[in-house]
């Protein structure tokens, strides 16, 4: 999966004081973390943002999600083909047809989830955001093209059922320069 803008290089496990609007990406990993582990049984592996390309030649759900308040980012999650019907089989509790609505709705139910989590976290450091509906979409070889000014950190994670990653899009555009 490939992002427009330009792809910010960060070890998830370092500091990122680099990027003020990434100081808080740890707390998108620890909710897939606990999410993923809640909702459908799996232990996620964090892999940094190795393995994300080349995963989406078989089909591949994304679920967009935007935080807005103290920060402003769009989180995504997304899962290939594999990986979703895995994990949604163990969330819903029955199999689901990858190419079907349902699946869109438990993806976004899932993003919801992890929002909501990463929410949470924030709001425990005294950052305070709004979550939106999730956006969902499904396809092959997915580019998610975006503005010069908007910088993307990838994380993907290695599970029983598959690969899956999380991401953080933000702007680099201060709001006076709007």
């Amino acid at each position: 999966m490939a992002l427009g803008g330009k792809e910010t290089e960060v070890d998830t496990a370092t500091e990122t004081t680099g990027f003020p609007d990434l100081a808080h990406h740890d707390c998108v990993i620890d909710a897939a973390i606990e999410t993923f582990a809640a909702t459908c049984s799996l232990e996620l592996q964090p892999q940094g943002k190795d393995g994300v390309d080349g995963v989406t030649g078989d089909g591949v759900i994304v679920a967009v999600i935007s935080l807005v308040g103290d920060i402003e980012w769009s989180v995504l999650l997304g899962l290939p083909r594999e990986t979703a019907t895995t994990a949604v089989r163990t969330f819903a509790g029955f199999e689901l047809d990858f190419d079907s609505e349902d699946m869109g709705d438990a993806v976004g139910e899932l993003a919801n989830m992890l929002a909501g989590a990463t929410k949470a976290k924030l709001d425990q450091r005294g950052i305070k955001v709004e979550i939106s509906l999730p956006s969902v979409m499904r396809g092959e070889h997915v580019h998610v093209l975006s503005q010069s000014n908007v910088q993307s950190v990838l994380t993907c994670f290695g599970t029983a059922a598959g690969r899956l990653w999380t991401g953080v899009l933000w702007s680099t555009k201060s709001a006076s320069a709007s």
